[in-house]
């Protein structure tokens, strides 16, 4: 199901749509689609959407670079960007990225936490190593996968440089829906900022991932939500709302640097 709203601003489509494991192509094809029949300034899909998660990622170099580039042109073509999740591979190894594409550059976010408990298993990749805030539009973008969300210093590091948007793209299964449901609304409030959750849909390898795509006000209130289908839905963005909501909420403001935090270690070292 397709929902477009017309407004004027800054527009994301949180695209929940489910993703063919293994089929670059078929992946690439729906991007195309949903650009086609959506009209936004910034489309949004899952992690690992370009595959499929649990593909065999190594084998996917060379389709998963044919579809970026691809991603790139229509970019450039009719003036939006593009946010999605794929492997990206280098001489040090394979990670899992989210790609923000615009048509004057492409911004690669390596996920900085990855899961290695339970249903979810990440061994494949190794860690990223730093943050990054992507800019598109005068919006400034904190990027984010998954797992990330639990570490929230993550968030606050963007907020205090400068973010206006905190976008996290998700597999996260059906069993992990009520922990999601408790911290998105904490990051947002927490740093006063926009929330952007899509997740993943559908199927795969045995486990039903949730859905439940969301935008989270700067006060912590869901404002848009998805339920656990296929639905492209499209939300406005206003950077007065977080500056209003700031004049409100005073915390980031309020930060000290002058605290003496615990540090055991150094404390043992120093006894």
């Amino acid at each position: 199901m397709y929902i477009i709203t017309s407004f004027m601003g800054i527009r994301l489509a949180l695209c929940q749509s489910r993703s063919s494991v293994g089929d670059v192509g078929s992946n690439l094809d729906r991007i195309m689609s949903i650009i086609t029949q959506t009209k936004a300034d910034v489309y949004v899909f899952p992690e690992l959407f370009l595959c499929g998660y649990g593909a065999e990622y190594k084998s996917m170099e060379c389709d998963i670079q044919y579809a970026l580039d691809k991603i790139k042109i229509w970019c450039m073509e009719n003036d939006i960007a593009v946010i999605v999740g794929a492997p990206s591979y280098d001489a040090f190894g394979m990670k899992n990225s989210l790609f923000f594409i615009t048509q004057k550059e492409t911004v690669r976010y390596d996920k900085l936490y990855l899961a290695k408990f339970g249903i979810y298993n990440e061994k494949e990749f190794i860690p990223g190593k730093r943050a990054m805030i992507s800019e598109f539009k005068g919006m400034r973008f904190g990027l984010s996968i998954c797992y990330d969300l639990f570490f929230p210093e993550i968030y606050r590091n963007y907020a205090m440089n400068g973010a206006d948007v905190n976008i996290c793209i998700s597999g996260a299964a059906a069993s992990s829906k009520p922990f999601f449901d408790r911290i998105l609304p904490a990051r947002s409030l927490e740093n006063v900022i926009y929330t952007v959750f899509v997740n993943s849909i559908g199927e795969y390898n045995g486990n039903m991932f949730a859905g439940q795509s969301r935008l989270v006000g700067p006060l912590g209130n869901t404002l848009s939500e998805t339920g656990d289908q296929d639905e492209v839905f499209c939300v406005y963005l206003d950077e007065d709302v977080v500056i209003n909501a700031r004049k409100d909420r005073h915390h980031l403001e309020d930060l000290r640097e002058d605290i003496i935090w615990v540090d055991e270690l150094k404390n043992k070292l120093c006894s």
